[in-house]
Order: C-alpha cells, then sequence, then structure tokens
C-alpha cells in the first residue's frame, strides 16, 4: 500500500510534463515555419543562377570573348587590307589647275587602295598562334572559375543548409530543456528534487536559449549571403534534405590523378599559356627579317562630277631595320622571360593537380568516415538520453547526468551536420579540380 501514493505521484508529473511538451512545441518557431514564404532553391538551380550572375564568372566570360576577338584580328592579318575613298571640295575662290589650264573652284576625287605584306619573316603566322593559344588559356580560365564558382557556391549553399540543420538541433536542444525544467518542478513539488536541480534546469534552458538565438543569427546570414551568390537581394534557402549523407563512389586515385591531368582546367590554361609565350618569343624573333609589302591603287579625279580622270599606281615596298635601339634585342629577351615563367607555372600546375587529388580524395574518405561515426553517436546519444530521462523520473539518477546526456546528445548532432557540410563541400573540391562532375569521369 506504501507505493501505491508513489505511484500517483509519478502519474500526475508525467502528466504534468507532457502537458509542458506539447506546450512548448506549439509555441516555439521552428526551421520550417521561418522558411514559409521564402525562396527555395536546389544546388543545381543555385549553382546555374551563381555562374550567370557571378562578377568572377562573368569576368571569365568577357576575358574568353576578347581572346577571341585578338584571334579573329590576327586571322585578319592574313588577308589583304582595302579601302575606298572619296572626296569633294569648293571654295570662294577659283585656283588654277595645271592639268587644264582653267581657273576651278570645284574638285571630285575617288580613290580605290588595296595593300598585302607578301612576307613578314612569320610574324603573322606567329600571331596567329599566340593568338590561338590565348583563346584555349582565356576558355580554359573561364571553365576554371566557372569549378571555383560551382565550388563557392556549394560552400555557401551547404554552409546554409547546415545552418538550417542547426537551428532545428537548437530548437530541440531547447524544446529537450524546457521538459527538462519540467521534470525537476514536478519532481520538487512531488518532494523528491531539491531547489538546485530546478535552477541548473532554469539554466540549461537559458543557455539552449542562446544556443537558438546564435543559431537563427546563423542562418539568417547564410541565406543573405546565398541569394547574394545567386544574384538575389532577398535571403534564399536550400531546399530541403540538401546536406548529403555519404560519399559518391571514387575512381581509383591513379585514374583520378591522371583525368587530372588530361582535363584539369589549371593544367590545361597554363599549358595553352606556355604556348602562347613560345609563339610571342618566336614573333619577337622577326623583326630580324625583312618585310616586303605590296600596294596598289585606282584614281578617278575631276572638277565637274563625275570623275573622269583616271589613274593607276603599283608599289612593291621592302624594308629591313638595320639598328632600332636595341628595340628586338629587349623584345626578345622579354618574350623569353616570359616562356620561362610560363614553363615554371605549368610544371607547378601539374605537381599542383596531383597533390590538389590526392588530397581531395583523403579528404572526402575522411569526411564520409566522420560523417558515419558521427551518425552513430548520434543513434547512441538519444538512447543514452532516453535512459537517464527514465532513470531521473524515477529517481535513480542525478539531474547532472541527465543534464550531460542532453549535452552530449546536442554536440553529436551538431558534429553530425558538420560532418554532412564538410563532406559535400569535399566532393565539390574535388570536381573543382578536375573541371567536371564526379559522374562524368
Amino acid at each position: 500500500m506504501s507505493n501505491v501514493p508513489t505511484r500517483r505521484r509519478v502519474r500526475r508529473w508525467r502528466f504534468l510534463i507532457a502537458l509542458g511538451s506539447m506546450a512548448v512545441s506549439l509555441a516555439r518557431p521552428d526551421a520550417a515555419a521561418a522558411q514559409e514564404g521564402a525562396r527555395a532553391v536546389t544546388i543545381e538551380e543555385a549553382i546555374r543562377l551563381a555562374i550567370e550572375h557571378h562578377p568572377a564568372s562573368v569576368q571569365a566570360a568577357v576575358q574568353s570573348s576578347g581572346a577571341r576577338a585578338d584571334r579573329l584580328q590576327a586571322r585578319g592579318a592574313l588577308l589583304p587590307s582595302l579601302a575606298l575613298n572619296g572626296t569633294y571640295s569648293n571654295s570662294s575662290n577659283q585656283r588654277f589647275d595645271q592639268t587644264t589650264g582653267q581657273l576651278v573652284s570645284q574638285n571630285y576625287t575617288a580613290q580605290l587602295q588595296a595593300s598585302y605584306e607578301i612576307f613578314g619573316g612569320g610574324r603573322r603566322l606567329a600571331g596567329l598562334r599566340s593568338a590561338g593559344a590565348d583563346v584555349d588559356a582565356a576558355e580554359a580560365r573561364e571553365r576554371a572559375q566557372r569549378f571555383q564558382t560551382v565550388l563557392g557556391t556549394t560552400e555557401i549553399f551547404y554552409a546554409a543548409a547546415a545552418a538550417a540543420d542547426l537551428l532545428t538541433v537548437a530548437e530541440q536542444r531547447f524544446a529537450r530543456a524546457e521538459q527538462q525544467l519540467e521534470f525537476a518542478r514536478a519532481r520538487l513539488d512531488l518532494g523528491t528534487a531539491t531547489t538546485s536541480d530546478e535552477l541548473r534546469a532554469e539554466i540549461e534552458v537559458g543557455n539552449a536559449e542562446l544556443a537558438l538565438v546564435d543559431a537563427r543569427s546563423a542562418l539568417r546570414r547564410s541565406t543573405l549571403e546565398l541569394g547574394r551568390q545567386i544574384g538575389s537581394e532577398e535571403e534564399v534557402w536550400p531546399a530541403e534534405a540538401s546536406l548529403p549523407s555519404r560519399a559518391p563512389d571514387l575512381p581509383e586515385t591513379e585514374a583520378l590523378v591522371g583525368r587530372a591531368l588530361q582535363v584539369s582546367p589549371s593544367v590545361l590554361a597554363a599549358q595553352a599559356t606556355l604556348r602562347s609565350r613560345g609563339a610571342d618569343r618566336l614573333a619577337a624573333m622577326t623583326p630580324y627579317l625583312p618585310s616586303v609589302r605590296v600596294t596598289g591603287g585606282y584614281d578617278w579625279t575631276a572638277f565637274q562630277f563625275p570623275p573622269r580622270e583616271q589613274s593607276w599606281s603599283f608599289r612593291v615596298i621592302a624594308s629591313y631595320p638595320l639598328f632600332n635601339g636595341f628595340q628586338r634585342e629587349a623584345a626578345l629577351s622579354r618574350a623569353g622571360a616570359q616562356q620561362r615563367l610560363a614553363e615554371a607555372v605549368a610544371l607547378d600546375a601539374t605537381l599542383g593537380a596531383r597533390v590538389a587529388v590526392e588530397s581531395a580524395v583523403q579528404d572526402i574518405e575522411a569526411a564520409s568516415r566522420r560523417a558515419e561515426i558521427s551518425e552513430r553517436s548520434v543513434t547512441l546519444a538519444r538512447e543514452d538520453l532516453r535512459v537517464q530521462e527514465e532513470r531521473y523520473q524515477i529517481g535513480a539518477t542525478t539531474i547532472l547526468e541527465l543534464q550531460a546526456s542532453q549535452v552530449a546528445l546536442a554536440d553529436a548532432e551538431v558534429t553530425a551536420v558538420r560532418a554532412r557540410q564538410e563532406l559535400g563541400s569535399a566532393v565539390a573540391r574535388l570536381e573543382a579540380i578536375l573541371g567536371e562532375p564526379l559522374d562524368e569521369v
């Protein structure tokens, strides 16, 4: 009979706890409520919009367009130039024309001129070769910048997704803290707990609320940053279930390294720049050779319209600079220095691609393992908290042990979110190095 009042008291404060938990769940705002009405994008949409609007991507595209214009100009140098000119003049004073012996005040002329460089020492061909290599380098840099934009957008997107998940974690911690406070107050009313239990529970509620405030602030910053990245002035939320839970299947590391040396934008850009500097050095040698140009024209001249006096001209011009103040030598020296620099950059890009790929693979493997361990830790922490709550209800444990389990669960959930965020960023870094998605490797 002595156990009957105790069981009644237990049922009573269990009812109070359940009622308090229901009130907390109905009163508190959560991540879903905060997201209502806000714009949400998937990672594919965010990447597409970022490539369209991010200044670095736009600048890289403009530079590629300029390089193609320079190549078009270099091709045009291989063709003859053609010009058509015409003039008309009139004066209030007449003048004597020696050709006709008349006094005239008007003059009409028309002229068709053509010019072509027969031989320029290979300068135009070297210029065309250099322009073509510059186009390849610019397009490779544009591709590299595109994937850098993809990487930056992915990191910002995953940061916003992690912030949303961390807000949920903070809300759950706050709800558990308030539930714990109800536990403590119910037991205090029944005389099975002390005032210290209630005070410690209130402290945990305050700490949980501080974490909730920080989580909301971090989420606000992340969504605004994501909006800026895709060209929106408002906050943008990541779509549901955005963080990856597992790493993709990776080929062998050597296969990835070999692929990077073939298609990595940084490697291709460095190699194209090296070819361009070699063509520039070849072009710097051409002033040591003579140049030959032919010009011709046809003229119409008259003092009354239409012009009837006709003439033509033809010239062959050969030029060879004997001495031009060491300009040729200085240009050749500068071109050689630029070529040596391009060789060093190309070698470093090749070595850097190998190191970057191997490091990225290790980061993915480590992040994947951390994600697995952290998910297991969350499962264990939840079970531990469940056991501690049951023990606290019957007075078999202290509030300190219950709070330690609650904090351990919150830490485990935060670690799990961060691990999944790092996993997604590590995969994006490897794709940025390769210059292509992993599913295309």
